[in-house]
């Protein structure tokens, strides 16, 4: 009994905690097209410390996203992809970390080379008042992989 009333308690202070991240989404600019390139990065970085990995490293960087060098547009369309490099891993060569997509309609954000999907409370605040916005729901999972090029 115990247990279960710590992680209710646990779990109740992260929802209760999640409408002032994602107040940090800047969420009143938000528009009906989807969200900027920095509202994007925005949720890649709450996606980076929800999985620990310390986005203060003077080492680590955002590249991206990655368009199309012909038009400028991403390359795929509705989608902004970044790819999270540590430029200096130990002194020795870079190392991608991962690469990211961040549907603009949604705020619905996948590890492409390893098509998974992320879920959890604080993010699913601010993905909340992104299609409230847009008027898009998220994708189903089979949808979405689907549209990412995932089996």
């Amino acid at each position: 009994m115990y247990r279960w009333m710590t992680v209710l308690l646990v779990g109740c202070g992260l929802l209760a905690d999640a409408p002032a991240i994602a107040d940090q989404l800047d969420a009143p600019t938000i528009q009906s097209s989807g969200v900027t390139v920095e509202q994007a990065k925005q949720i890649l970085v709450l996606v980076l410390k929800h999985e620990k990995i310390d986005t203060a490293n003077p080492h680590l960087w955002i590249d991206g996203p990655w368009t199309d060098e012909e038009t400028g547009l991403p390359f795929l369309a509705g989608h902004y992809h970044f790819g999270i490099v540590d430029n200096n891993p130990g002194g020795g060569r870079s190392v991608t970390l991962g690469q990211f997509s961040v549907t603009i309609l949604t705020g619905d954000i996948w590890q492409t080379e390893r098509c998974r999907r992320f879920r959890f409370p604080a993010l699913t605040v601010i993905q909340k008042r992104i299609t409230e916005k847009t008027g898009q729901p998220l994708a189903t999972e089979a949808d979405a992989k689907e549209e990412l090029g995932c089996d």
